[in-house]
């Protein structure tokens, strides 16, 4: 039985509360531009040219961060991850567990982002090109997102069976 409160964080109701409102917000939106623009863009050239607008300027600015702070981010990140992965599966923590299902594909999301990001400042893609990389980018992330929350219910029953005695 799902918990709403408790320090057991995948029998916690906030816990996957926390979880899909997270995904949902990743998958709202592409390179700062939300899916219903994106949609539209397709037909309208005018909310195109917005779409444009929106996504350059993110991936100008996700492009300045890299530049600047690239290198550290990734260090930390990893450190990060490591540091989850042994508390919550060495030392058998449950709440660091809930914390490195979450975040790991969070940061492959976030790899795939940069990625798009830096491919749009540096080719300069506008237009059509760039409506479909944010569309195929985005369904992408939202079977990613499915994907995810599968394997983290998984990930909670495997670990931790007794949820399902309750």
């Amino acid at each position: 039985m799902i918990q709403v409160y408790g320090t057991a964080s995948f029998e916690s109701a906030w816990y996957w509360v926390l979880t899909l409102v997270v995904w949902s917000l990743v998958c709202h939106t592409t390179l700062g531009v939300p899916y219903d623009m994106i949609r539209r863009g397709r037909k309208d050239p005018e909310v195109r040219a917005r779409v444009d607008l929106r996504a350059r300027l993110a991936a100008e600015r996700i492009g300045g961060i890299y530049d600047d702070f690239g290198i550290p981010i990734a260090a930390l990140t990893g450190f990060g991850l490591a540091a989850l992965a042994v508390i919550g599966f060495l030392a058998g923590v449950e709440w660091a567990q809930a914390l490195f299902v979450l975040l790991l594909p969070l940061v492959m999301v976030s790899y795939s982002s940069l990625r798009l990001g830096l491919a749009v400042r540096r080719d300069g893609y506008r237009g059509a090109a760039l409506n479909r990389m944010l569309s195929r980018r985005q369904f992408w992330h939202a079977v990613f997102a499915a994907v995810s929350v599968f394997c983290a219910l998984a990930a909670g029953l495997a670990l931790h069976p007794s949820i399902l005695i309750h």
